[in-house]
């Protein structure tokens, strides 16, 4: 009586404590039945509750091989439920010795109603836990569970199977590598067939992305067991949703980085069932992954089959009709694969309207893994096409890629922004003045880390905005003021002999050779690809600029103080009203002295241009 209390004072809830009872050892089978049952239901409704109550053990000693079947049943799934998204609970159900005698539940002579219930109940248990995915592969459970997989086994038992073993190998290489050697991936691929209940394909489709992740190895080992033409066919109108959805992650990881799986997957015609689930009547979470076997799709040679399937349209489309973080982060993904060094494409994607789209993600209330992407995009459409230059430079495009160059900006997407840049004013005077009329284009530059200053190299925006320092002469001198500043940083960032030497493998990207075209009514000559740049003359070249710039500012100031003192020692000889002046500095307005005298002494500021006026200036 006295343990039962003690027991009371530690449950501290009469339903609780009540049903504990009924499982314990000397309980009758009735009782254990009925408090089995109870304590799933009420670990279901509050996982933490029941644990906390120390129940974990008592349902660990009932599942024992003398149990019946219906009793056990319930007893893992209580566990299972307990383990449900709940760290701190797979931690007591593993220390509690669960794990060996559910893996013991997993063998042919168990009824198959068991063999599910603890298959789901594993699959909880290891969910997201190292430890637990180590300990539960150690105990023996992968064979097992792969054996569950098998043409015999009932529909849904193969199902809570495939879900265990999908969390046996999330992000656990030991565990890719032991399930596939065990043969798990030819029958996961056998249960992908038409004749399998949706649900079993969508589980089945869900262990073969897990096993493909960071795995090249099994991702040829799952094309070389016929995956790929049965992940197709389950990108068809008349498949379940959340089956498409999976078929397409499978599909996306398979073909990653593989130009076979490109090529084979595009002859099993998926890129128009592709494209046709983009269209607005799907739900959002199969649109994203059918953009993402597409993108992957265009990083290679079936680049040009999705284009010609009508895919650009319908992914410009989506650019306007979400605002889904994750779907404008891969739509402009695969619009940079479809532009990459490709002017068919190049000229698509923008008339559709793409270039507004992607210059309104770059701004500062997007997040920055959808700024990163819209700038790669912009980059690459604005590549050695002056027409999309143009376009993106109306859409104003240079002021948000150069906020994204200050210091706050992760790396990767200040990176991004200056290719852009760079693709943006290569061998375009009119974007050149723009970018170098802004003022913060210099703080920002100067502000970034040298690892991104080497980027900036690598992306050629240096060379680039060099030449524009060198062509300084023909712009307004608003614009003088700012390259005079854009120098000083130049010869900053150059001083990093990495960046300049970086800086040889983009030179001259553009490659039109002896072409001569028109960039909005200016002239710009393009050439092929520039002589490699030699940091030491670079350098040195810098340098001598800036000292001849020096020394003409010298000469010019010397210049104006001569003439000012000439002007002052000059002969007074002439009246005031035979003198003539001129207003200073600007100029403007040339009267006799007397004049000017009554002018400066009504306003000081110049009639023409409202400038302030320092003094009159003697005219010979």
């Amino acid at each position: 009586m006295a343990a039962k209390e003690d027991l009371h004072d530690q449950v501290g809830n009469s339903e609780l404590l009540c049903n504990i009872l009924r499982i314990c050892p000397t309980s009758g089978l009735n009782d254990k039945r009925i408090g089995a049952r109870e304590l799933k239901a009420l670990a279901s409704k509050d996982s933490t509750k029941v644990a906390d109550a120390g129940v974990i053990p008592h349902l660990v000693a009932l599942m024992s091989a003398g149990t019946p079947s219906v009793i056990q049943v319930d007893l893992v799934l209580a566990l299972g439920y307990l383990a449900l998204n709940n760290s701190v609970n797979q931690g007591k159900v593993a220390a509690a010795g669960a794990i060996p005698p559910m893996v013991a539940l997993l063998s042919a002579t168990t009824p198959a109603s068991v063999q599910g219930a603890t298959a789901y109940a594993l699959g909880n248990i290891v969910a997201n836990n190292p430890d637990n995915q180590d300990m539960v592969a150690s105990a023996g459970a992968i064979p097992s569970l792969v054996s569950l997989l098998s043409a015999r086994t009932p529909a849904h038992v193969q199902d809570m199977s495939a879900y265990a073993l999908a969390y046996l190998s999330l992000g656990n290489s030991d565990n890719q590598g032991m399930v596939a050697s065990v043969g798990a991936i030819h029958l996961l691929v056998a249960l992908l067939s038409a004749d399998t209940p949706a649900h079993v394909q969508g589980s089945a489709a869900n262990v073969l992305v897990n096993l493909v992740v960071n795995s090249p190895e099994n991702q040829e080992k799952v094309a070389s067991a016929g995956a790929l033409p049965p992940l197709v066919a389950l990108l068809s109108p008349n498949t379940p949703p959340l089956v498409q959805e999976r078929a397409a992650v499978a599909l996306g990881y398979l073909v990653e980085n593989h130009p076979g799986n490109q090529v084979k997957v595009a002859s099993a015609s998926a890129i128009p069932l592709l494209v046709a689930l983009l269209s607005a009547s799907n739900q959002t979470s199969v649109q994203v992954e059918a953009v993402q076997v597409l993108t992957n799709l265009a990083a290679g040679s079936p680049v040009n089959q999705v284009a010609s399937a009508g895919a650009i349209p319908v992914l410009v489309a989506l650019l306007s009709a979400t605002t889904a973080p994750r779907m404008l982060d891969g739509v402009a993904c695969a619009l940079h694969n479809l532009v990459l060094n490709n002017p068919d494409n190049q000229g698509k994607v923008a008339s559709m309207g793409a270039i507004p789209f992607l210059v309104a993600m770059l701004s500062a209330s997007t997040p920055a893994h959808v700024q990163d992407k819209a700038a790669l995009a912009l980059g690459s459409l604005v590549d050695s096409n002056h027409e999309n230059q143009g376009e993106a430079a109306s859409a104003s495009a240079i002021p948000p890629l150069i906020a994204l160059l200050s210091a706050d900006t992760p790396a990767e997407v200040q990176n991004k922004a200056a290719r852009a840049l760079a693709n943006l004013v290569a061998g375009n005077l009119v974007n050149q003045a723009k970018m170098c009329g802004t003022a913060s284009v210099l703080s920002h530059l100067a502000s970034t880390s040298p690892s991104v200053r080497r980027e900036l190299a690598a992306a050629g925006i240096i060379p680039r905005l060099m030449a524009v320092r060198r062509a300084a002469r023909s712009y307004p001198p608003q614009v003088q003021e700012q390259l005079d500043m854009l120098h000083a940083t130049l010869r900053d960032v150059c001083s990093c002999r990495d960046c300049v030497s970086n800086s040889k493998r983009v030179i001259g990207q553009t490659s039109h050779k002896g072409s001569s075209t028109s960039v909005q009514g200016h002239p710009v000559a393009t050439t092929s690809a520039a002589e490699p740049v030699d940091s030491d003359k670079l350098m040195q070249e810098l340098l001598e600029e800036e000292e001849r710039e020096k020394a003409m500012k010298e000469a010019k100031a010397k210049a104006k103080k001569e003439k000012k003192q000439r002007q002052k020692g000059k002969k007074k000889g002439k009246s005031k009203e035979e003198q003539l002046a001129a207003d200073q500095p600007c100029g403007h307005v040339i009267l006799c002295s007397r004049c000017c005298d009554e002018v400066l002494a009504k306003s000081s500021k110049c009639p023409v241009c409202r400038a302030q006026v320092l003094e009159h200036a003697i005219i010979e």
